[in-house]
């Protein structure tokens, strides 16, 4: 909790800085939608894995970047998206603005990393993989355990529901709208997620599963809310997670939202 309220306090002072130093549009939009109420445990978990391994360098394959951030003040880290402009405009220029020395990022396709065998120490992808059509999430972890060095760990996260489902929507993964219904992304049973993510290549260290007392995602999550009202709701998202949500090892209490699984490549 203190450490997920910490990276929530670290998110405000970057939106300072980014105000102070003019970029008044992106400081702004962090100071409003700071982290997540999906975000606030997961990314206090990758700090703290990354703060344990001390890895020499890390591959951020998640979204949004906003840890990506606070991980460079500590540890060179390497920054990937497939598309998302955003990643140019917003959080290297973030990067740059926070003088960050060894913070990397490109379009890169997590399904054919451009990256040699046994290259990062630590790697990490919170609502990503589920976003991959077909195959993807499970080529997706394969590459990532291509690129892990032997004894390096990654931390996955996907969607978990009771039914392994498949959504369509009339927007992509970033909110463009399209002109048909695409694949958007899956919610994984724990047997979809078992099956689809854990690969001979990585061992399973921990699991946990992230849930809600409370159904707010279902609120937060869909276009229910009067837009003012959704708006009004973003700055709170930290703290509505901090009361409601809960995070137990393995499924099986009601409300399950994630599946996280920490995987390690096994020692050559």
């Amino acid at each position: 909790m203190l450490l997920a309220l910490s990276c929530y306090f670290r998110c405000l002072s970057i939106a300072a800085k980014s105000i102070v130093s003019g970029d008044i549009k992106n400081g702004f939009k962090l100071l409003v939608a700071s982290v997540g109420y999906w975000r606030f445990y997961p990314n206090a978990m990758v700090l703290e894995l990354a703060r344990q391994n001390k890895p020499e360098r890390i591959l951020d394959v998640s979204s949004p970047k906003l840890i990506s951030l606070i991980l460079g003040e500590e540890f060179p880290i390497h920054a990937i998206d497939l598309d998302d402009p955003q990643l140019t405009t917003r959080w290297a220029r973030n990067a740059s603005m926070l003088g960050l020395k060894d913070y990397s990022f490109a379009f890169e396709n997590a399904c054919n990393l451009p990256h040699a065998d046994n290259s990062y120490g630590f790697v990490y992808s919170l609502s990503v993989i589920e976003h991959i059509p077909g195959e993807g999430d499970t080529a997706a972890m394969r590459e990532i355990a291509r690129v892990l060095k032997p004894g390096g760990q990654a931390l996955i996260e996907v969607p978990l529901r009771y039914e392994y489902r498949e959504l369509f929507h009339h927007y992509d993964s970033k909110g463009f709208q399209l002109a048909e219904p695409r694949f958007y992304e899956r919610h994984y049973s724990p047997e979809a997620a078992y099956s689809r993510l854990l690969i001979p290549e990585l061992r399973l260290v921990q699991e946990w599963t992230m849930g809600e007392k409370l159904p707010i995602d279902p609120w937060i999550a869909t276009p229910r809310l009067p837009r003012l009202l959704r708006l009004i709701l973003l700055p709170l998202e930290p703290f509505l997670a901090a009361v409601n949500l809960w995070l137990e090892p393995k499924p099986g209490r009601s409300g399950p939202l994630s599946i996280i699984f920490l995987l390690e490549k096994p020692p050559s």
